[in-house]
């Protein structure tokens, strides 16, 4: 572990108790080693035997408790919340797939297919404009077999026998101890629309903010919900920028922004048996654009929130909170991808779970610094790096051994690392992404290794 790693670990795992100093110790140990080659391996970033045994033991530990590896850095992500009036906590779901490791133990199904894996639901909390502040919750679950009978009867059980049942327990995970002056917004896709969500007991401090995919019944009005939604008069217009997809171009979308307050009735047809639910007083905000491009589909957002619309801009700051939503599919990709947490062959599901739990803190600060660069250019780099790493890099790019008086700043800092990972850093190029910077992250790590040997810190 170079000692420009040390420090950030230390914050994440300050309050990290797993009743073992030793194991305690090999979990800063290992979050070390991979931060430095998160796409490696587990004996190329553990780099000899020794470690190497220590890592399968620890992960093969039914002793250490990945719970308690989630709550530490729970604790750091609540730490940073507390400095935000407003954060965001995005939340999803992503499949590990482990189809390829049949001899892993407690696989499940995945999908409609013959894939095995497990489950994730994680919140991922962001401020306003974006900058990823940690994990706050943390599910997982194994999918049993379900006969057709059993599947036919889905309907008839509550919402807690349900796997929708992830978006209220999230929910409730996320919203304990928060920071009493910061608000929570939950921010999550169409999956989440369910009645129950939004009538799940929550703290006055914590929203919610839906896209929504029901057209449920409106109290007062002869339409369907959007249908009623659509009668308010537009209030503005605003552009968003689409990404490219499914071979057509990324492109700007200018849209026209209704929004309304409803009250939206829960379903007829609900099953006698089960609790009645109530009517629920939301918001809506439809945005919809009016003239696409020849054979593309237009772009419709229809959005439910708690939170109160009493303006066009404040519609508008809810659809740049949405927006923002896409984070949370950046850090499963970078769990994926970059920490490659479905190639691991480990003996079983809880091996990989507890595997899991430390990628957690890789692929956040991946995604902490990536967007640090681009939030926060002009700060030194010395925010996001030690004395050693940005020295080794300065002088690796510029291969000479004259360092400059201060530090450079931390965009320079964060391309020069990009360009390590095959960024080619041209005055034209856009922000690095997280790809390049974690391939840079790796080649630095040697870089630093080298530093040290040539320049030793004093005695």
């Amino acid at each position: 572990m170079n000692p420009g790693e040390q420090e950030w670990i230390e914050v994440e795992f300050e309050t990290l108790n797993l009743n073992d100093k030793r194991l305690d110790a090999r979990a800063h140990k290992i979050v070390g080693d991979f931060s430095a080659r998160p796409t490696g391996s587990i004996p190329e970033f553990s780099e000899n035997w020794a470690a190497t045994k220590a890592a399968y033991n620890f992960f093969s530990n039914e002793s250490v408790s990945g719970a308690a590896i989630l709550a530490a850095q729970r604790q750091a992500t609540l730490g940073r919340m507390k400095e935000y009036h407003l954060v965001l906590g995005l939340h999803d779901t992503t499949e590990v797939n482990l189809t390829h490791f049949p001899e892993t133990e407690g696989t499940g199904p995945l999908g409609s297919g013959k894939s095995q894996g497990f489950l994730t639901h994680s919140t991922f909390v962001v401020t306003p404009d974006g900058l990823p502040l940690g994990l706050l919750a943390q599910e997982h679950w194994v999918r049993r077999e379900e006969t057709r009978g059993q599947s036919e009867q889905r309907r008839e059980r509550p919402i807690e026998e349900k796997e929708n049942y992830k978006w209220l327990k999230a929910l409730t995970e996320s919203s304990v101890d928060l920071p009493p002056e910061t608000q929570l917004l939950m921010v999550s896709d169409r999956e989440s629309d369910v009645v129950e969500y939004f009538l799940h007991p929550r703290p006055q401090q914590v929203d919610l903010l839906i896209r929504a995919t029901q057209n449920r019944v409106v109290e007062g009005s002869e339409w369907l919900l959007w249908q009623t939604v659509r009668q308010a008069p537009v209030s503005g217009c605003v552009t968003i920028e689409v990404e490219a997809k499914n071979q057509q171009p990324a492109r700007c979308a200018d849209c026209q922004v209704r929004y309304q307050q409803v009250t939206v009735r829960p379903p007829k047809n609900r099953p006698a048996h089960l609790p009645k639910l109530k009517a629920v007083t939301l918001w809506a905000i439809l945005l919809e654009e009016g003239d696409p491009p020849a054979g593309v589909a237009p772009l419709r957002w229809s959005l439910l929130t708690t939170m109160p619309v009493p303006s066009f801009d404040e519609a508008c700051r809810l659809i740049e909170f949405y927006t923002l939503r896409w984070i949370i599919e950046r850090f499963h990709f970078v769990l994926k991808s970059g920490c490659r947490i479905e190639e691991r062959r480990l003996n079983s599901v809880a091996a990989n779970q507890r595997f899991l739990a430390l990628a957690n803190l890789v692929a956040w600060r991946l995604l902490f610094l990536t967007y640090l660069g681009r939030l926060a250019p002009a700060l030194p780099c010395t925010m996001a790096l030690q004395d050693c790493e940005w020295k080794a890099l300065f002088c690796f790019i510029h291969k000479s051994q004259l360092l400059p008086a201060s530090p450079p700043s931390l965009q320079q800092a964060i391309r020069w690392i990009a360009q390590l990972g095959g960024f080619l850093n041209r005055n034209s190029d856009a922000h690095p992404g997280v790809k390049v910077l974690w391939r840079g992250w790796q080649r630095l790590s040697d870089l630093v290794q080298t530093w040290l040997i040539f320049n030793p810190a004093p005695p």
